[in-house]
């Protein structure tokens, strides 16, 4: 037996019958990952040699106009990452609360389950994806059945290196990336181990409604309860959080109550799942300018890129509307279907 191949064995950490999931295919070690992956075994190993060099690293502006940083794979460590969200996290169940990443799931999915609520907490997790270090997906991968070493390996694959400022200077570390195909479904599982299942153990029996979509986290409850009452649920949910190794985002916690605007994930959830009117009536007109005015101005006035692109980018936001509403979406794409007809496309 070659020296390498004993170093390897020596790793291997058979789990006893029952402890693997029976969806989740049977890896003992990186011979047979590479397998089930359908590459070549020194191909993971280069990409976790290499991971350095393997990532293409930007920036893209948020909503809040601060930068967003993306790694971005190369083709074929995406490919194995793919692999790796087809063959092993898929297969994993997720709660009813997840309601991000789901194939099948609308964010209409989420939104319904806080409708006709008294009180509305919204809240939202700092830094999402890089919270998962690669300990925390390597131990979570081992809580499912798979062997320290197999863990790790995958760990490596589905991580990338971070330079965090430290006030001893910069250090490297890993963490779950924005930008590999697998790194939703892991951050859904991970989270939904440390922080979904104990808010629902905790606050489910007391009437409240809990979902989470990707970082947006929503909790609701049918009666209006004091601020006192709902203070109190506030704080224990940071206390839950930050146990779950989370951080949260003050300036992003609000409370809504019925008599107000209950809003989330992009729609209205006072009655029922609606388009907020002032932006129903802000494309509403954009609409009307574009059948009057033709694309060129009003592509220049809404900020899109290019010309060919707005008509595109149209499309998009009412198929987003229909799943909200389709009678109100009905209108706006007959709006739509007017322009195209009349200037083109």
């Amino acid at each position: 037996m070659s020296s390498y191949k004993a170093t390897v064995l020596t790793h291997l950490e058979i789990p006893p019958n029952g402890t693997l999931n029976s969806e989740l295919p049977y890896i003992i070690d990186d011979f047979s990952l590479a397998m089930h992956l359908g590459v070549r075994c020194k191909t993971l190993w280069y990409l976790i040699w290499t991971k350095a060099r393997v990532y293409n690293v930007f920036t893209i502006p948020k909503a809040s106009g601060k930068p967003r940083v993306i790694h971005s794979p190369n083709p074929v460590l995406k490919f194995i990452q793919r692999r790796i969200d087809q063959v092993i996290l898929k297969k994993l169940p997720l709660l009813n609360c997840v309601g991000a990443y789901v194939t099948g799931k609308s964010c209409r999915d989420t939104a319904i389950q806080h409708v006709g609520q008294g009180v509305r907490i919204a809240m939202d997790l700092k830094d999402f994806f890089p919270s998962h270090s690669r300990a925390c997906v390597r131990n979570y991968l081992k809580t499912v059945g798979y062997s320290h070493f197999v863990s790790g390996i995958l760990a490596d694959l589905c991580t990338a290196g971070f330079d965090i400022d430290t006030q001893t200077g910069t250090r490297k570390r890993h963490a779950v990336p924005q930008g590999s195909p697998a790194s939703p479904s892991l951050c859904n599982l991970i989270a939904q181990e440390s922080l979904d299942k104990q808010v629902l153990a905790e606050l489910g029996p007391h009437g409240w409604t809990y979902t989470r979509y990707s970082d947006d986290l929503s909790l609701s409850h049918p009666d209006d309860l004091t601020n006192q009452e709902v203070d109190y649920v506030i704080q224990r949910m940071r206390q839950l959080i930050e146990a779950a190794g989370y951080r949260t985002n003050p300036q992003k916690t609000k409370v809504q109550r019925r008599w107000r605007r209950q809003k989330m994930l992009g729609m209205v959830v006072n009655e029922k799942t609606s388009i907020p009117r002032d932006v129903y009536r802000k494309y509403r007109s954009l609409l009307y300018n574009c059948v009057k005015n033709g694309w060129e101005v009003n592509a220049a006035r809404y900020g899109c890129d290019t010309v060919e692109s707005f008509p595109s980018h149209l499309q998009g936001k009412i198929s987003y509307f229909h799943s909200i509403d389709p009678v109100k979406a009905a209108k706006l794409k007959a709006r739509l279907d007017e322009a195209m007809a009349k200037h083109g496309i």
